[in-house]
């Protein structure tokens, strides 16, 4: 539970604060963070400031409480077992995973991003999930290039930004036809860099 987000009391309650939410996010995705008010919130949602104010200190409040379900589901890839038998396939497993997240959650991406261009709150928050699948990566990268002299580290920090840039922002609208192309070509991607890496040494 973040600062200014109060969990709702009744069923009531939790479907009310699920429509804000459902209603921020839209607006968001339509007008962009930094020009969304409360006031267009409460429109979209066809509740009172007072009901929004019941759930939500401000816009900040309730952009957090859509990143909390985005961080959460980021969270879930990082914590979900990457092996198996095939380099390749796994690989393209776990892209597949993060793409999914991406899709989902592409407009609080958006918002998440934006925001954190202004505000120092968001931009710590983005640091911190993104730290934690950077060092996953990193750390399934050390077997193929720890004996290099390139740094896991580093490679994990750009093979994640280029699914994440891609899926955040290539991935808009219905993007279900797409998905399974774009996976092959970002696992592919994936693959032929860490091979090149592995091979320079």
């Amino acid at each position: 539970m973040t600062s200014g987000d109060a969990a709702p009391r009744t069923s009531r309650g939790a479907r009310t604060r699920a429509r804000l939410c459902d209603a921020a996010r839209s607006v968001f995705a339509e007008r962009g963070y930094a020009t969304t008010r409360v006031e267009d919130v409460v429109e979209a949602a066809g509740v009172s400031h007072g009901t929004f104010y019941t759930y939500f200190d401000n816009k900040a409040a309730i952009l957090d409480a859509l990143i909390d379900a985005t961080a959460d589901d980021l969270r879930a890839v990082v914590d979900d077992p990457w092996d198996g038998p095939d380099g390749a396939a796994t690989i393209e497993a776990v892209i597949d995973r993060f793409v999914a997240v991406f899709a989902a959650h592409g407009d609080v991406m958006r918002a998440w991003l934006e925001a954190s261009a202004h505000e120092p709150h968001f931009r710590q928050r983005l640091r911190e999930v993104r730290r934690g699948y950077v060092q996953r990566v990193a750390e399934v990268l050390e077997p193929v290039l720890g004996p290099t002299s390139h740094d896991p580290g580093v490679a994990a920090a750009a093979l994640v930004a280029m699914v994440e840039g891609y899926a955040s922002e290539g991935l808009r609208g219905d993007a279900s036809a797409r998905r399974a192309e774009v996976v092959r070509t970002l696992s592919g991607l994936w693959l032929g860099g860490l091979i090149r890496l592995a091979e320079d040494g």
